[in-house]
């Protein structure tokens, strides 16, 4: 890769831009972490509404607005709130959205700069809703892990919109992390169905899957977990809570 200009490079990031905090949601659930949350979505996941998440899915009124910063500009955020050194002590880099993967080539570019700015790679793991397939530089390069949310019929959008095999293949190739988040028990009939019983040569290993509530709030979380915890229970899966719901309550003003 030719040397990279992070004065004209740019990224599209949310409200969020970069933040630092606790992951709170599947396999790194607790652990310290740099979210850069990107604008943009493929997905909707209206159907996730609630009175306390009225527009369906929790990030959406970050996601959804465009801020376009220069490689220069994000590193400089980063060196003011002294993200660069958490990272050096192995904080997560989580790469969020929205959808990351739809600036994937940007983000590539990103990291090979970051590398060369500050002299190590960041402990990087993508949030997904896999349909897109990650370029294998992240792993080869970048030793890359992916924390997947797959959208169920229940999340609003048309199957063939969240539901693409060839990239599912991917993430079960790769050990990446299943998330679910749970409505009803429709969804575990259909998670059991298109993601464990290889369906489509997808067979999604039991221990790399997590079930979590959808909710909107740490109300709803209390009133939710339960059923959630005890289907994890009768399913030998993995329970995750929304923890930055049960510290921090609504993320974000409705």
């Amino acid at each position: 890769m030719s040397e990279i200009n992070i004065e004209t490079e740019t990224l599209f990031l949310s409200d969020d831009k970069v933040f630092y905090t606790i992951e709170g949601e599947g396999e790194y659930v607790g652990q310290p972490s740099v979210f850069m949350r990107m604008s943009m979505c493929n997905l909707t996941c209206n159907a996730f509404q609630s009175p306390d998440s009225p527009h369906g899915c929790d990030s959406f009124i970050s996601w959804s607005v465009k801020n376009k910063m220069s490689f220069a500009e994000i590193f400089g955020l980063m060196e003011e709130k002294n993200y660069v050194e958490q990272l050096r002590n192995r904080a997560i880099l989580k790469l969020t959205g929205g959808e990351p993967l739809i600036q994937q080539k940007q983000l590539l570019k990103f990291v090979t700069a970051f590398n060369s700015r500050y002299g190590f790679n960041p402990r990087i793991d993508f949030e997904t809703n896999a349909t897109l397939i990650p370029d294998e530089e992240w792993v080869v390069k970048f030793c890359a892990t992916f924390t997947t949310s797959p959208k169920l019929t229940t999340n609003g959008d048309p199957e063939e919109k969240t539901y693409k095999p060839e990239v599912l293949r991917w993430h079960v190739n790769h050990n990446s992390g299943f998330k679910f988040v749970i409505n009803s028990d429709r969804d575990i009939e259909e998670i059991w169905r298109k993601y464990v019983e290889d369906y489509e040569g997808i067979n999604v290993p039991l221990q790399r899957v997590w079930f979590m509530p959808c909710c909107g709030s740490r109300q709803e979380h209390v009133e939710r977990a339960f059923a959630v915890a005890e289907y994890a229970k009768a399913m030998n899966v993995n329970f995750s809570p929304r923890l930055q719901l049960l510290i921090w309550d609504k993320a974000l003003k409705v």
